[in-house]
């Protein structure tokens, strides 16, 4: 769907049918409630085809609807708790993976989505700017794809008990950044990617976390241009996440030409800049 084919209300969206249009659900973290999905279905067998559309960025779209109706949908959808938007030159529903719940996550996902989206969500800026979290590297939320990134890490520390060389952590680690050499664990940090299992599948704790934290990538964007977000240096805490999120929307907000993505703002002044304003600086 492109730009030009959208209208001036949040949420609202023309579709291929002349006078009709569908209506965009901002669901915060990709997670919904028993009575929020039944009112959605209600809407749409009401006003639209009686289907119910998933976009990429996890909200709902209700299509079919008579455009006359568009201002009484977005109303129904607010009466259950969900805003319509997600649209135009703003600041896009912020895309969280499950790390919250999944055995493999790092950080709180869906707590850094919800704490991003009541701070800033919708905010207008010079262009849309995407954000994606994803809980470990498995990445399942392409975060490199995304103006924003943030990656859930945790660094294990060996040493802290007793290793039994069971073998549990060599077996889980996927890059051979753990070996069990005359009945010990031996660490190669230099390979480690900071998923954390070999934490989590020690049956005797002899592992710890050396650090943990959330890792930032600038300028990525996906569509007809595609580019890969650079990664910041070091970890932040998640806490202080929302604070540095609101630092780079001010900078793109305050800094970008009409139509630039935050990507081209960091081509254009380079990317120091634009880490420097967020408080970061770039991995070497």
């Amino acid at each position: 769907m492109t730009e030009r084919k959208k209208t001036g209300k949040p949420g609202v969206i023309r579709l291929r049918e002349r006078g009709q249009v569908a209506v965009r659900g901002k669901i915060l973290a990709g997670v919904m409630t028993a009575a929020q999905m039944a009112a959605v279905a209600r809407i749409a067998d009401e006003f639209g085809n009686g289907t119910v559309g998933l976009t990429t960025r996890l909200n709902i779209e209700i299509p079919g609807i008579d455009r006359r109706d568009a201002d009484t949908v977005a109303e129904r959808l607010r009466e259950a708790g969900i805003e319509p938007g997600s649209t135009g030159a703003a600041l896009r529903s912020v895309v969280a993976c499950k790390g919250t719940v999944c055995r493999h996550g790092c950080c709180d996902t869906q707590g850094l989505a919800r704490a991003i989206e009541e701070r800033y969500g919708g905010c207008d800026l010079p262009r849309k700017l995407k954000i994606a979290v994803t809980g470990c590297v498995n990445n399942c939320a392409r975060v490199q794809s995304n103006d924003i990134g943030l990656m859930g890490c945790r660094l294990p520390a060996y040493g802290a008990g007793e290793c039994n060389g069971c073998g549990a952590c060599e077996a889980v680690c996927r890059e051979g950044a753990v070996r069990v050499v005359d009945g010990e664990a031996v660490h190669a940090g230099e390979d480690c990617v900071g998923c954390g299992d070999c934490i989590t599948v020690c049956p005797m704790e002899a592992i710890s976390v050396a650090a943990e934290g959330v890792r930032f990538f600038l300028g990525g964007r996906a569509g007809r241009t595609l580019q890969v977000g650079i990664e910041a240096d070091g970890l932040v805490a998640e806490d202080e996440v929302p604070v540095i999120v609101g630092r780079l929307l001010d900078c793109f907000r305050e800094i970008a030409l009409p139509g630039e993505r935050l990507g081209e703002v960091m081509e254009r002044v380079g990317q120091d800049a634009v880490f420097a304003a967020a408080g970061l600086r770039p991995r070497q």
